[in-house]
């Protein structure tokens, strides 16, 4: 028996929007003795206490300190005697977001004596339009808000001194467009490869996934990503993480990192229908956690994707409970959707319950406009989402039957793709956000303490600040964890209204 007389879908569908941006800068100090001095002004200051790193800073603060490998330790060494001005480095930073995506820029400042001669001091940062972005109150990292774009000034308060610089947020409008994938390779991960990834518990069998990181990728930093699954063998199309291409076409193969997961059963990646699904389901959440954690994803802007069986399985495996479907930002399905169809093992039975965990997220349902190319299913989907009042956007692909050769080909109707990928990423609709500090007894910042959410991890940075964005509304329990210290109790938190900030916790020696 020919596979196609059973099914006929595969796995595509995930539209892209812009160019991401060019890598911004991580200044470090100035080791100048007689640089050019910014303004400096004699006002007094406010004392602060606890901030989360995407908030606006207070106006002024003088109990901020410097950062070690672990924690902040206070400046007890400087003297504000003698302090006649600060320099704040860099004075001005451009901040490009293509893509939807910038990367943060970090500012550092310095005491000048009247002789010229750098003195290490600790700051307050502040911020005079948080429409552009955030900055952490201690350490001067800004982050845009990937949605605006002007001038903003930063501000860094110290020893009743103050200096300004500039930060110039610019939107880029590209919709960028891709050689031919690369070939799925053995190897370590690099920029610019795709390589076949085996998971530790999976030596010696026939599971293994796709990733593909960008060319510019860089460790240390946070990148989108877009996860796809494979669609079913079917003539040309081989069903096999190998041949996908969906993702690395909308995403531009740029700024996104690429993760193609696949289906399983037996110990093998499986090209043709759903296998075993708890075993896939499992494979999914435990390498979706690993990629984030290894190659800096951001875990708050992760989008899954497919095409055909791919395109079901974005709700029939990454919806599948309430656990996995936490990991999402945005959906794209082309081609099918899960719906009532005999194309599910439970002929759709569940496909309400799994749709309905979208919940307001952003969604994507496209079909080819010509033949028989999946439109009776999408437009299921369509409506089963518009029956719980979630914002959709569709495309009818003119021109191609079922198919997603049109993301490399069709340049016009990839272009409005990802300017759906790039919005979603920018904007992260449907979500809110969890900001907050990680300090120690004495309240000095501690790096790189993990801070998880329900299926959002991240780490603390050098000054302990740490942001969980892109998480579904209602209540979040979040905890924080150290390799050597221990956290305060975990915290309930809820983001039904609106993002929560200062959401704190204290590490100590156990």
């Amino acid at each position: 028996m020919r596979k196609s007389s059973r099914w006929r879908f595969f796995g595509l569908a995930l539209p892209s929007l812009a160019a991401c941006p060019a890598p911004g800068g991580d200044p470090s100090p100035s080791s100048a003795t007689s640089p050019l001095l910014p303004t400096t002004t004699t006002t007094s200051t406010t004392t602060t206490t606890g901030s989360d790193s995407p908030e606006p800073a207070p106006t002024t603060s003088t109990t901020s300190s410097t950062s070690t490998t672990t924690s902040e330790t206070s400046d007890a060494t400087t003297s504000d005697a003698g302090l006649v001005a600060l320099q704040i480095d860099p004075p001005q930073h451009l901040v490009t977001v293509a893509s939807g995506w910038s990367f943060p820029a970090s500012y550092s400042v310095v005491g000048l004596d009247g002789r010229g001669h750098i003195v290490p001091v600790t700051a307050a940062w502040s911020l005079d339009d948080p429409s552009l972005g955030t900055l952490t109150r201690h350490g001067g990292t800004f982050q845009a808000s990937n949605t605006a774009a002007g001038v903003a000034t930063i501000t860094a308060s110290a020893a009743g001194l103050q200096a300004s610089a500039e930060v110039v947020v610019e939107l880029v409008d590209d919709l960028p467009s891709c050689p031919p994938r690369p070939p799925l390779t053995d190897g370590e991960p690099a920029p610019g490869a795709f390589v076949k990834v085996v998971a530790p518990e999976y030596q010696g069998t026939g599971v293994y996934h796709g990733l593909y990181l960008p060319p510019d990728w860089q460790p240390g930093r946070r990148y989108p990503m877009i996860v796809e699954s494979p669609c079913n063998e079917y003539g040309d199309f081989t069903g096999k993480v190998d041949d996908a291409i969906l993702g690395y076409h909308l995403a531009g193969c740029q700024q996104f990192v690429w993760l193609v997961l696949p289906y399983l059963e037996s110990g093998a990646n499986l090209d043709f229908g759903w296998g075993d699904v708890p075993a896939t389901v499992a494979y999914w959440q435990t390498n979706l956690a690993r990629t984030i954690d290894a190659w800096g994803i951001d875990p708050g802007a992760v989008v899954v994707s497919g095409f055909s069986r791919g395109a079901i399985g974005t709700s029939f495996v990454g919806l599948h409970d309430d656990g996995i479907a936490d990991a999402w930002l945005g959906f794209v399905m082309h081609s099918h959707a899960d719906v009532v169809t005999p194309l599910t093992p439970d002929g759709g039975a569940g496909s309400a319950s799994r749709m309905q965990r979208v919940r307001g997220r952003a969604a994507w349902l496209s079909w080819g406009a010509a033949g028989d190319g999946g439109q009776p299913n999408s437009l299921k989907g369509v409506e089963l989402l518009a029956s719980f009042g979630y914002p959709i956007t569709t495309l009818a692909v003119p021109g191609v039957g079922h198919t997603d050769a049109w993301l490399a080909d069709d340049v016009a109707s990839r272009q409005v793709a990802q300017q759906w990928l790039f919005a979603t990423i920018a904007a992260r609709p449907g979500t809110h956000a969890l900001r907050g500090r990680v300090v120690d007894s004495g309240g000095h910042g501690v790096a790189d303490a993990q801070i998880a959410s329900g299926a959002h991890v991240t780490r603390t940075d050098a000054h302990g600040y740490y942001s969980l964005l892109g998480l579904l509304p209602g209540p979040r329990d979040v905890a924080c964890t150290h390799a050597s210290l221990t956290c305060s109790a975990d915290k309930s938190v809820d983001i039904t209204a609106a993002d929560a900030s200062d959401i704190d916790f204290i590490a100590e020696r156990p």
